[in-house]
């Protein structure tokens, strides 16, 4: 059986992909090293996201299982000064809240909304390399639950195997992201601190000398807590100290996070992911195209990699199945769909590096905001940044450049 469309990879920007082709009648095929579900960072969502899977309806669904978010709070280190980010007072005020979500359990509900739709799902397949003839991709090779190898035919074929950047990293086309050689330390935990109302379900943004923390609520009561520190900071590790030991000192070393954290019970010890920052020279070629963290990864710092992902997957969706039908699958076919992805992402980008340098955090403060750049840096938090023509993005992109080499 030939597919149409194989992708390598079940995360958020697999399953979306997936469940948009399958709904314009395509034969694809997913196929997913992992057994859902399984842990994942990446827990909160952007509200810029909610589109697209209100346009797969899910909706109903999330907001059974998750809670909502609809704004985000920026605390500093020995100052006492707090910021509050409400999405509803972005320039584009279509959707104004999001979901903080454990992701084993939404990264489930997405891959099971692509198999009711119609995709074929197979879990515990790990796609060892895609397949090229005549310089076009023409399947997949993969191994088996029992560690058979297959190749498997198809149309297209998408990479949206995550920061494994399968294409990426077998053609040697990843690039380091200046300025972002970080490390995060991450746990959950119960009776974290929240706020209250239509605020309980807020992301709150702690910075500290040596980072800035997460602390993100889930409507069961846990709470996803990290802290994103620099390579600096990581060299003072003892010899010896666990990655939980040195977890809990960046916790003592912030006062906003000890306070937010006093009496809370940690679930599991400490773990620890570095160095995730990259760029991905190349996001197309003939008869294939690379989606969400495959094609690069930014930083947690504003939620941007599902966002990435779901967009780019869903709008991949589009321009694959149109290429299908016109039967052009060549790299120019999707030049547009590659320009709108790194459009977005250079400008968070920016943003992020801005943060990191001090330049954001001190419009993130002001004593006195500007309304028109708090609402520029709001719109960009709720994840508004395809728009190139739109003023306040000129402002971003102009006040916050991206430094890609």
């Amino acid at each position: 059986m030939k597919f149409d469309v194989i992708i390598a990879g079940g995360g958020p920007g697999g399953s979306i992909c997936a469940a948009a082709l399958a709904q314009k009648g395509r034969r694809v095929l997913v196929l997913e090293k992992a057994r859902f579900p399984r842990f994942h960072l990446g827990e909160s969502l952007l509200p810029q996201s909610m589109p697209i899977l209100d346009a797969l309806g899910l909706m109903p669904e999330l907001h059974r299982r998750f809670l909502v978010k609809r704004g985000a709070n920026f605390h500093e280190h020995g100052t006492g000064k707090s910021a509050r980010y409400d999405f509803a007072e972005a320039f584009d005020r279509s959707t104004t809240y999001a979901f903080e979500v454990p992701r084993d359990e939404f990264d489930e509900v997405l891959l099971r909304r692509a198999e009711s739709l119609g995709a074929e799902i197979r879990e515990g397949w790990t796609v060892t390399r895609i397949v090229f003839d005549g310089g076009r991709a023409v399947g997949v090779e993969a191994k088996t639950p029992e560690g058979a190898t297959q190749m498997l035919p198809a149309h297209f074929v998408v990479d949206a195997t995550g920061r494994d950047a399968l294409h990426a990293h077998t053609t040697r086309t990843t690039v380091k992201v200046p300025r972002l050689d970080k490390t995060a330390l991450f746990s959950h935990f119960r009776g974290a601190y929240r706020d209250t109302g239509d605020r309980e379900g807020d992301i709150q943004i702690v910075i500290f000398p040596a980072g800035w923390f997460w602390v993100i609520p889930f409507k069961d009561g846990r709470t996803s807590v990290g802290a994103v520190v620099s390579s600096a900071w990581m060299k003072t590790r003892a010899p010896g100290e666990s990655v939980d030991a040195l977890y809990r000192r960046a916790i003592q070393s912030s006062d906003v996070a000890t306070r937010m954290l006093q009496g809370a019970e940690q679930l599991f010890p400490a773990e620890a992911t570095a160095d995730f920052s990259f760029r991905v020279q190349n996001l197309v070629g003939p008869g294939w195209l690379t989606i969400g963290d495959a094609g690069g990864f930014i930083d947690p710092l504003f939620s941007t990699g599902a966002h990435l992902a779901m967009y780019g997957g869903f709008h991949a969706g589009d321009a694959i199945h149109q290429a299908l039908t016109d039967g052009d699958v060549a790299p120019a076919r999707f030049a547009p769909w590659e320009q709108l992805i790194r459009r977005g992402a250079e400008m968070f980008l920016g943003s992020v590096q801005a943060f990191y340098d001090g330049t954001l955090t001190e419009y993130l403060f002001a004593d006195k905001p500007h309304p028109f750049m708090k609402r520029s840096i709001t719109s960009m938090l709720v994840g508004d940044v395809f728009n190139g023509d739109a003023r306040w993005t000129r402002e971003i992109q102009q006040r916050f450049p991206a430094v890609l080499e």
